[in-house]
């Protein structure tokens, strides 16, 4: 397995647990745990980070079920992919990479127009959340540049 690959699957093992907290409040009980509700109170105090403290709105609830429903089941299935080379994977964390650094950009933006947060507080955020938003497009990136590799015909040598 080459470094992007192994990138890529220890992005997958970390980003199940965190989205199990960041998407606690859409949640059935039966499936949060202490650890999470304690970690997102950990969270919010430290961070004050709107989209977990107040109601979300619309589009953020969107974000977090498309988390729950798509990245987290293909999580799962990509730390099995990654490591039997299964030839899909590109394609869906081409997917995933796109959808992840759309997502986190636009909540930056959104973080950045909040006129009630202090440049220190929104800084912070931006320190958590930038991170996925490089890491997407390094990923849509990679994952674009094995596509082509694998479809684009390689002219034969005479």
């Amino acid at each position: 397995m080459d470094i992007a690959s192994r990138g890529s699957t220890h992005n997958a093992e970390i980003y199940i647990p965190i989205n199990m907290v960041d998407a606690a409040p859409i949640l059935p009980s039966f499936l949060q745990s202490d650890l999470s509700v304690t970690l997102r109170e950990f969270y919010i105090e430290t961070y004050h980070d709107k989209f977990f403290e107040e109601t979300p709105t619309t589009w953020f609830t969107f974000f977090l079920l498309m988390e729950l429903f798509y990245h987290v089941p293909l999580s799962v299935w990509a730390l099995r992919g990654l490591k039997k080379d299964d030839p899909l994977v590109p394609v869906h964390l081409l997917v995933f990479g796109v959808q992840s650094f759309l997502t986190s950009a636009i909540c930056l933006v959104e973080v950045w127009s909040w006129t009630d947060r202090t440049l220190d507080q929104k800084q912070n955020i931006t320190m958590l959340y930038g991170p996925y938003v490089a890491l997407g497009a390094f990923m849509a990136v990679d994952m674009f540049c094995r596509l082509r590799e694998r479809l684009v015909l390689k002219p034969k040598l005479e």
